[in-house]
């Protein structure tokens, strides 16, 4: 498992998960969306600035 804060966001992989690789992406505790890495695409829900931006900074990192 991945975890990971960026502006205020925490992005989670879950290393048992389903394909495709995708991350879960909690703002205020609340689930956002979960986000396909493989495609760089919005699996289900919303994408907001804050979650877009800590998306971007862990890709620039070479996380995701």
């Amino acid at each position: 498992m991945g975890r990971w804060r960026r502006f205020g966001v925490i992005v989670i992989q879950y290393s048992t998960d389903h394909d495709p690789k995708h991350v879960h992406v909690f703002e205020d505790r609340k689930r956002l969306l979960k986000f396909d890495i493989e495609n760089w695409a919005v699996m289900e829900g919303k994408l907001t600035s804050k979650a877009r931006k800590a998306l971007e900074a862990l890709r620039r990192e070479g996380v995701l």
